[in-house]
């Protein structure tokens, strides 16, 4: 991977827009201040490729420039002869952001998207691979090499970055450990299941066998019984019916009587009402008649009287003629008087007019006179009000008690009062757990005693017990060989050769052998068992209450830094508030006088601001005071003129009222007009309505004369309409053998009528259903007999089936539950034992996996061939560095170079010069850098030089073995704060602080 250009924008200390074009680079130098944001270049390539950056917070938002809303980062590399792209930008909109990646690839002249958006797949390395393979921590290397054993074991494990396998080592034993506490939980679980044994399920089972015969025949034995229960309570209940249904028909045949009269009852009113029409026919024209008659009577009286009033009428129409004369005279010559008044009349309006707006002008100066004076009184008081009011806050205002310099304290020690409360909490729930882990430290320090113990008395024992059984067989192989040399003597004679000892068997001379008893080893051997299984389980709870013990004291350890932490916390905060408050001092009284100094300081700024505003007032009512004066003194000014005004137009007003009163007789103008109207709306309302009478007189007597002529022709009809009902009614009569009295007697209404035939109906029915059913219950009983005594026989015989049947049912669901729990039980057995296994297999692979993995195993093996490889590949690139002059060895865990220009003389790396150690560092770092590029080729480098200070010679090596790199077709970059070594380069990229952000600056 070679970079083409590098483009930043918003990305943290370049603010601005810089651009980094690698195209025309090859070996050159990035230089710059302390915090300029020399390393941030190399970071910006990452978060472009990578999203995340080394040794800083990787968000966006931490890394976006100070005050910048967005960053843009942009980078173009060659990988295996492919241009690629990354852009990566973050845009903040207030309450969310916008992050956005973009990786193309260069198709022609145009760019494309790539089929994959992930960089490590076109790369070939991760983040934490490409930070270790192109970007070379010189001066780590350098402290390896010149390290102890162990501090470059830690060295290595980090830039090789296997502190995985210590985190798997941890994860191993955590895994072991959990998997124990589920094993050791399961085993109690089984313990207390208490799953049934294979026999109770059988036994239970048979049982549940028998029931499933026994039941199907009780079942039937209670069905069979219910039915002849069921048999017999019905005979029983239909001879109790028959005997009900006889009493009820005799009942039915007492009241036959009383039915045959209501059926003559209803037949006579249902005749009655079969001529009821002509009946109602004939009511109608007698009533007819009856009108008539009196409706003849009534016309004729009518129009006697209207010809009376006719008559008068015309008198009075004849005499009214000649008033009207008379009076229309008289009109005449009061409408000329009229005429001559009117315009005396015209004047007496203006002057009226005027002498009204003159008495309203002079009751509105005068109101507006009263209102100017009731302001001003109200002015008056509502200043000597606020006066008043003035004074009182004054004098609150110098009784308040409110201490401002008080206050402020103590809202000053407010925020670290808070964090004083809570750590003092915090530090009280720590101690009592620091307490508590003691208490622990103490009961696992008196188990371990105890166990010591107990492990002492126990290899005693097995001791013991070891030295019985080995002098037990030792006894036992005597007695095997002595009994085997009795059995050789006896065999043997003088002068035999010995199969053992190939001499000459000769009696005489041998010793007697002692019999010996074999002795029985099996109890020996089974004591020497048990004491054995007791000594290695006292072992096994000696190492966990160590273990115990061990991370109670690592807990109390912590957990004493920890008090000791907040009690440093707790000092300074109350060295904080002492400082401030400069007196002593309890939490609650601070709370509570801020809380009495901050409602005094509420009501005294309250008051505070009723004085302004009391000030504002008074100031508004002065004004306001001042206002009604000068309103007062205008209002009577402007009321004494009304009122002169007034009496001028009362003057005119008068004197031409005496001359309209002197030509109209004392009457005023508009009276006599009245009057004149009157009379002639009076005489011609006389005339009409006298008109109107006489002419209303004609039309009732025209039209009571055309009434009694009708009522005489109505009369003549109905009389003539009688004589024909009367016949028809006397014929219905005779056709149903009644009289007219007899018709009236039998009529009935037809609610009654309903109700006897209602009744009747029922009767009928009610006889025809107790007939039939006292035949059908006659039928059904036959000549068969029972009573209640046969039916408590059955009734009971029944429960008893039923009870036994409900028994045997009850038994069965019973222990059909108890089997399908026992099942349960079993097969929850079975599965616990089984996951009991598998935890005690994985708990087993994870231990045995921890064990390998710790550091002076696996971990200690692998760092050791990486360094070998590291150092043989170092040593070859060392050759071609310094012209086949150093040889880097490893020898006995130290790092040598031979010097073939001495002869092969071989040095400690501890005593190499800077360009020598220059040298021997970066070649173990481009090892390493290979080792974990796996293959990858690598078309830039970037190295962090690590120097303090170089001399000259030294930077004159550097330099040369910088070149030499820059002559393998690699890009080059130093990031260096030596000035003189950035000189020797061809190009520096120099970052440059400056007011809009770091700048980068081509040398």
């Amino acid at each position: 991977m070679r970079p083409l250009e590098l483009i930043v924008e918003g990305f943290t200390s370049f603010r601005t827009r810089q651009l980094l074009d690698f195209t025309s680079l090859d070996l050159f130098a990035i230089t710059g201040a302390t915090g300029a944001g020399k390393t941030s270049l190399l970071d910006a390539m990452t978060f472009a490729l990578y999203d995340e950056v080394s040794q800083k917070p990787s968000s966006p938002k931490e890394l976006v420039s100070q005050g910048a809303k967005q960053l843009r980062v942009e980078f173009r590399f060659v990988m295996r002869q492919t241009e690629y792209k990354a852009v990566r930008t973050w845009r903040n909109r207030g309450k969310t952001a916008v992050p956005n990646f973009m990786l193309e690839e260069l198709v022609g002249e145009e760019w494309e998207r790539c089929s994959t958006q992930n960089a490590a797949e076109i790369i070939g390395m991760d983040f934490k691979t490409f930070t270790r393979v192109i970007i070379l921590p010189q001066g780590q290397f350098d402290e390896f090499l010149k390290g102890e054993a162990g501090k470059r074991r830690e060295i290595l494990r980090q830039l090789a970055g296997f502190q995985i396998f210590e985190q798997m080592r941890k994860e191993a034993s955590d895994r072991t450990s959990r998997f124990k506490a589920e094993r050791e939980g399961l085993d109690k679980v089984l313990e207390g299941m208490q799953a049934p044994t294979k026999e109770e399920v059988e036994s239970q089972q048979l049982e549940l066998a028998n029931l499933e015969i026994a039941i199907p025949d009780l079942d039937i034995q209670a069905k069979q019984s219910h039915k002849l229960l069921e048999a017999e309570e019905r005979l029983f209940a239909q001879i109790q019916q028959y005997q009900k249904l006889s009493v009820k028909l005799a009942q039915l045949q007492q009241d036959a009587s009383q039915i045959q009269v209501l059926e003559n009852q209803l037949r006579n009113a249902q005749l009655a009402n079969s001529i009821m029409g002509t009946w109602t026919v004939l009511q109608t024209v007698r009533k007819r008649v009856e009108t008539a008659i009196a409706d003849l009577a009534h016309t004729h009286k009518q129009l006697e009287l209207a010809k009376l009033d006719l008559d008068q009428q015309q008198q009075a129409y004849a005499q009214s003629r000649t008033e009207q004369i008379a009076a229309q005279s008289h009109i005449e010559a009061q409408e000329r008087n009229l005429a001559l008044a009117e315009s005396l009349h015209i004047q007496q309006q203006q002057s009226e007019t005027e002498l009204e707006r003159a008495n309203q002008n002079v009751l509105e100066r005068s109101q507006v006179l009263k209102e100017a004076t009731k302001a001003v009184t109200q002015a008056e008081s509502d200043l000597q009000a606020i006066m008043q009011n003035l004074q009182s806050l004054e004098v609150s205002l110098k009784s308040s008690q409110y201490d401002p310099a008080r206050l402020e304290q103590l809202r000053q020690v407010a925020e670290p009062l808070t964090q004083w409360q809570i750590l003092q909490n915090n530090l009280t729930k720590q101690q009592q757990k620091s307490t508590q882990l003691q208490t622990e430290i103490q009961k696992f320090t008196q188990q371990l005693e105890k166990s010591q113990q107990a492990i002492a008395t126990a290899e005693n024992d097995f001791q013991v017990a070891n030295h019985a059984l080995k002098e037990a067989e030792t006894s036992n192989l005597q007695a095997l060989q002595t009994s085997h040399a009795n059995a050789l003597r006896a065999e043997l004679h003088d002068g035999d050769h010995c199969p053992v000892c190939n001499h000459l068997y000769n009696l005489a001379g041998l010793p007697e052998l002692p019999e010996l008893e074999l002795i029985d080893t099996a109890a020996l051997l089974k004591q020497k068992e048990v004491t054995e299984r007791q000594l290695a389980k006292l072992l096994q709870d000696k190492v966990k209450i160590e273990a115990s013990l061990e991370a109670s004291q690592q807990q109390f350890q912590t957990q004493n830094q920890e008090i000791n932490d907040l009690e440093l916390q707790v000092a300074k905060l109350q060295k904080q508030i002492d400082q401030v408050l400069q007196s002593a001092w309890q939490a609650a009284d601070i709370l509570r006088d801020r809380q009495v100094l901050e409602a005094q300081e509420s009501g005294y700024l309250k008051l505070i601001a009723e004085q302004k505003e009391m000030a504002i007032a008074c100031q508004n009512v002065e004004n306001k005071l001042k206002t009604s004066q000068e309103n007062l003194q205008l209002a009577q000014t402007e009321s004494d003129k009304s009122a002169q005004e007034k009496v001028l137009r009362a003057s005119q007003l008068q004197e031409i009222s005496q001359r309209l009163l002197e030509i109209t007789d004392g009457k005023t103008y508009e009276s006599l007009r009245q009057s004149i109207e009157q009379a002639k709306t009076e005489l011609s309302d006389r005339l009409k309505a006298i008109e109107t009478k006489y002419q209303q007189a004609r039309e009732t007597f025209a039209k009571r004369e055309e009434s009694a002529t009708k009522a005489q022709e109505n009369h003549d009809l109905a009389i003539s309409e009688q004589a024909q009902q009367e016949s028809n009614w006397q014929k219905e009569l005779n056709s149903v053998n009644f009289t007219e009295l007899e018709f009236l007697a039998a009529q009935t209404a037809r609610s009654q009528m309903d109700a006897w035939q209602q009744q009747i109906e029922n009767y009928q029915r009610q006889e025809q259903d107790v007939t039939t059913r006292l035949q059908m219950c006659a039928e059904s009983i036959s000549d068969r007999q029972t009573d209640e005594r046969a039916i408590a026989k059955l009734r009971e015989k029944s429960h008893q089936a039923e009870q036994a049947l409900q028994i045997a049912s009850e038994s069965r669901a019973s222990i059909k539950a108890w089997l399908e729990q026992a099942q349960q039980k079993r097969q929850e057995s079975q599965e616990l034992e089984e996951r009991k296994i598998a935890l005690q297999s994985q708990e087993q692979t994870y231990h045995t996996l921890a064990q390998d993995l710790q550091s002076n195993r696996f971990q200690e093996y692998i760092l050791d061939s990486l360094q070998q490889e590291l150092a043989h590949r170092a040593s070859v690139l060392l050759q071609q560095l310094s012209e086949d002059r150093y040889i880097l060895q490893i020898e006995s865990g130290d790092y040598w170079v031979a010097d073939n220009w001495n002869g092969g003389e071989k040095r400690r790396v501890k005593t190499l010069s800077g360009g020598e150690t220059f040298a021997a560092s970066l070649s173990m770092a481009l090892a390493l850098s290979e080792r974990l590029s796996m293959g990858i080729e690598l078309g830039s480098l970037f190295l962090d030089e690590g120097f303090g200070t170089l001399d000259s010679e030294t930077l004159e090596s550097v330099t040369q073995i910088l070149e030499s790199l820059r002559q393998q077709d690699r890009l080059i970059g130093v990031i260096t704060h030596i000035q003189s070594l950035a000189e020797r380069l061809p190009t520096q990229i120099h970052v440059r602080k400056s007011i809009n952000g770091s700048e980068l600056v081509r040398i």
